[in-house]
């Protein structure tokens, strides 16, 4: 039972970990730092592609409704998608220039990666959370896109406004700006 414990306990603290995070969805955040895009080595005099040193991955029974959800609800483009037709295993979407969300079936992550214990799940303790300088519209865009509806938008004590949505998984979105100058 302890070791039971300890797995269920690493699961939710490692899915908090790659879940943990923001961004800035248009504008910008007083405080706010992110990492400017490095180049990539390279051994020949080639143009240099976009470096990314991290991204949050959302596990999905279906790709194509994330990438949907995501595009649709809170305005990211999707970047790719693999493969090209057919059921997607995996796809990634982006927010402004430095934002990546991946997204990829658990039965694709199971067969990768052989970690035993991948699946649904209906105790969600992370979340994507979205900065924008107008919750109350990307709320209503969320909503007009059919996302399930947790806490509609509301000024918190701590200086923010902030709602909860929930996407096509179940996964947590909060969408927030802070709001004291």
């Amino acid at each position: 039972m302890a070791a039971r414990t300890a797995r269920m306990w690493a699961a939710g603290t490692t899915a908090t970990a790659l879940l943990a995070v923001s961004l800035v969805a248009a504008g910008t955040t007083a405080g706010a730092e992110t990492a400017k895009p490095r180049p990539r080595p390279t051994a020949t005099a080639t143009p240099t592609a976009e470096v990314r040193h991290g991204q949050t991955t959302l596990y999905t029974t279906n790709v194509d409704t994330l990438l949907n959800f995501y595009r649709d609800a809170l305005g990211f483009e999707v970047l790719f998608r693999l493969p090209e037709t057919g059921p997607a295993l995996f796809g990634t979407v982006r927010l402004g220039t430095d934002y990546y969300i991946t997204f990829t079936t658990y039965d694709t992550v199971k067969q990768a990666t052989g970690i035993p214990g991948i699946g649904r799940t209906r105790i969600h303790q992370s979340e994507v959370a979205v900065l924008t300088p107008d919750v109350d519209a990307l709320f209503a865009r969320a909503k007009r896109a059919g996302a399930k509806i947790l806490m509609a938008p509301k000024n918190q004590p701590w200086g923010e406004r902030s709602a909860y949505v929930a996407d096509p998984e179940g996964n947590f979105v909060q969408i927030s700006t802070h709001t004291e100058g």
